[in-house]
């Protein structure tokens, strides 16, 4: 049987037993809540739940923020310790005891599944299931499935313990969505004040900067003929070593100008916001072509531009941010995007042909190696109900799929 506690003995032993469950517990709810990255905290409360309280499986279950009569199963930890970090599905309310929970607001046990008539298939080896619900300001927000390959496995003394290690989890989970809500808007604030800063202040300077190299080329050739020339006023070619330094400096000013431009318009994408996003991703993947040499193609569904205005900056900024990843790290030369979007979902699909590297169970890893790209990209689809997954082959390339249900939506649009 798997339980926090031991066998029942004196009335002074089991108020001792409580005691350390009760501090086992808070130790582990001080841990997880002292995290602020969403993806590391719901990795993290797995693997330190099954970890500290031997149980075989442990999962997170999350409620679709933006259709609440869904949910999606948002991180897994299977002993011996093989975390899954990322999404597995998304599943209405009225499924299995985990929509039960959700729908009910309480915790539901099972110590013989066959015999719960809301119990869903999970895994051939579970025989006992433990769902508590995860509440934040009267709301059930997520579910804690603890899952056993015993019958029997929880001991009913256990569950007020556990119900106040969710009710912390629940907090941490608050905590860091606010957090990331304050972070992005910070974020977004911050780039369109740099894209502004770009387009007003330090493009028209260098371009003033052309102008300026114009007006020099001019008074250097008046030089020459007046020198050259003994008045004459005929055309005298500027000296060749002259004339290359200039066309240097121009093509460098030129190349640098248009850079920015890039960046700003990458920043802050009117042409989202004014034509759709069949134009915007048309728009990044010529200039990718053209400043990087990589070959892409984009194959778009045609009510891409029916989608809302935050559905369209989510795939977007997914496929700007992939993109940007295979442009440092993947060492390729063509890049096919595909969008497409059916009556429930929109499925974003991105391949490259580049090296390929190892996918991490824990995709968190990558943050910690410096890889804030993929990480980023994960949090954005789900912040939105969206599931990421990426396959890659050593190489033969990546493959990374979105997939985003249509009925997701957002309080507020953050370009």
């Amino acid at each position: 049987m798997v339980r926090i506690s031991s066998e029942p003995g004196t009335a002074f032993e089991s108020s001792s037993r409580e005691a350390a469950r009760l501090r086992t517990v808070l130790e582990v709810g001080r841990k997880v809540t002292q995290i602020l990255d969403l993806d590391r905290l719901l990795a993290e409360s797995v693997r330190l739940i099954q970890q500290t309280f031997d149980f075989e499986l442990v999962s997170i279950f999350l409620r679709d923020q933006h259709d609440p009569e869904f949910f999606f199963n948002s991180h897994r930890s299977v002993r011996p310790g093989s975390l899954i970090a990322q999404s597995c599905g998304r599943s209405h309310i009225s499924k299995g005891m985990v929509g039960w929970v959700f729908r009910h607001e309480q915790h539901r046990l099972a110590n013989d599944v066959s015999r719960d008539p809301y119990y869903y298939f999970s895994t051939e080896e579970t025989r006992a299931e433990l769902d508590l619900p995860l509440k934040m300001n009267g709301q059930v927000i997520g579910v804690l499935d603890i899952e056993s390959t015993a019958v029997n496995a929880f001991d009913p003394e256990d569950v007020p313990f556990l119900e106040i290690l969710a009710d912390q989890i629940a907090i941490a989970i608050e905590n860091a969505r606010l957090t990331a809500r304050a972070r992005e808007a910070a974020i977004a604030e911050e780039r369109n004040r740099l894209a502004r800063d770009l387009h007003d202040d330090t493009i028209q300077a260098l371009i003033g900067v052309t102008r300026q190299l114009d007006l020099l080329r001019c008074d250097l050739s008046d030089e020459f003929i007046d020198t050259n020339a003994e008045g004459s006023g005929e055309e005298v070619p500027l000296p060749p070593a002259i004339e290359r330094r200039l066309t240097r400096l121009q093509d460098s000013l030129d190349r640098t100008i248009q850079g920015l431009r890039l960046l700003s318009r990458e920043m802050q994408p009117q042409l989202l916001k004014d034509l759709g996003l069949t134009a915007a991703l048309d728009a990044l993947t010529s200039d990718l072509s053209r400043t990087c040499g990589l070959k892409v193609e984009v194959e778009l569904s045609e009510t891409v531009n029916a989608l809302r205005a935050d559905q369209q900056l989510e795939v977007y900024r997914i496929a700007q941010e992939a993109v940007a990843n295979i442009v440092k790290h993947a060492n390729a030369n063509k890049v096919i995007i595909n969008v497409d979007v059916q009556e429930d979902k929109i499925m974003l699909n991105i391949r490259d042909d580049g090296k390929g590297f190892v996918v991490p169970d824990d995709l968190t890893s990558l943050a910690r190696r410096g890889g804030m790209g993929v990480l980023s990209m994960r949090q954005r689809a789900c912040s939105v109900g969206g599931f990421l997954n990426i396959k890659s082959t050593l190489g033969q390339g990546t493959v990374l799929s979105l997939e985003m249900p249509v009925a997701a939506t957002r309080e507020a649009i953050t370009v």
